[in-house]
């Protein structure tokens, strides 16, 4: 996603006062926001148990305080979107929007939303940002929305540097965050594509069973399973299935393999607040994860190990 001159310098903006922001002692309340509904701040708050460090988006008006906890190290908190004008067509677009980086390597963090409409409410969906799909400020026409980047472990447990992920369009809509249906689709892909794809996901599973039976390391499934999210994330995964069971040969298990994945991502509490009931191919992922595991040994997909 390209971003305009003027939006880019307004997410330098952004991003270096969230960074100066990183520096202010945890115990002192930063102020995010003020306006006629009263203010919000980031300020320290007791953590849950056995979370040694935590903080808090805090809502302050006529009423009691709201506020929303954020989870893991505290982390610099970014005002992405305010809303300054109550036009008809920006309707679908929460009042405020924030981003709350709990930091490390994979760039994780919370988009948090504050709805004024009724009783104030915050909304959260979590994120492991790529630096290509930073979120997008509303356009003058049209929904509010940007994509979310949900990382996924391999099935057998790899570690966090070795997750893949998937840009997920997501929207405001009804006071939530919610997928993109219309940007999410996508044609059915040509049988060209498809060959390559099958080859690509060949050629890996070889070399993964060469491992596995040699007890080397090596470095998973990650293009196997890079295939699989840009399918299902669109809406394909009856053909993501197929493909990766036409792909590989009798000695790899690919049934086990799918039914994992499907495990993690129904795991994944993004899923329920934007896939379910939602994005095609949905109830098929949910079907299949009743029976994978989140973690496995690698040498349980192949057979005759």
């Amino acid at each position: 996603m390209r971003l305009s001159s003027a939006l880019a310098l307004l997410f330098v903006g952004i991003w270096g006062g969230a960074a100066h922001a990183a520096s202010t002692p945890a115990e002192k309340a930063r102020l995010l926001w003020s306006g006629p509904q009263g203010r919000v701040e980031g300020r320290a708050c007791q953590a849950p148990a056995g979370r040694p460090q935590s903080f808090c988006i805090v809502w302050t008006g006529k009423g009691a305080p709201v506020s929303e906890n954020i989870e893991g190290a505290p982390g610099s908190i970014a005002t992405l979107w305010r809303r300054t004008s109550l036009k008809p067509e920006l309707e679908a677009a929460p009042d405020l929007l924030f981003y709350a980086a709990s930091g490390g390597s994979g760039l994780c963090g919370d988009y948090v939303a504050l709805q004024f409409a009724q009783l104030p409410h915050f909304q959260k969906i979590h994120d492991c940002r790529q630096p290509e799909y930073p979120p997008q400020a509303a356009p003058a026409t049209g929904p509010f929305g940007f994509s979310l980047a949900i990382p996924v472990m391999m099935p057998f447990g790899a570690s966090d540097a070795d997750s893949v992920s998937t840009p997920v369009p997501v929207i405001w809509r009804k006071g939530t965050f919610a997928l993109d249906a219309a940007r999410a689709k996508q044609g059915s892909l040509s049988v060209v594509s498809q060959a390559f794809k099958g080859a690509s996901i060949g050629n890996e599973t070889g070399a993964f069973m060469w491992e596995v039976r040699r007890h080397l390391p090596g470095q998973g499934l990650p293009t196997t399973t890079q295939i699989m999210l840009d399918l299902i994330f669109r809406g394909h995964a009856d053909l993501a299935q197929a493909l990766v069971h036409n792909s590989t040969n009798s000695h790899f298990d690919a049934s086990l393999y799918w039914s994992d994945l499907c495990a993690i991502l129904v795991a994944d509490p993004n899923w329920k607040i934007l896939m379910h009931g939602v994005l095609p191919g949905a109830a098929q992922v949910e079907a299949a994860a009743q029976t994978g595991k989140r973690l496995r040994e690698r040498a349980a997909y192949v057979r005759g190990f």
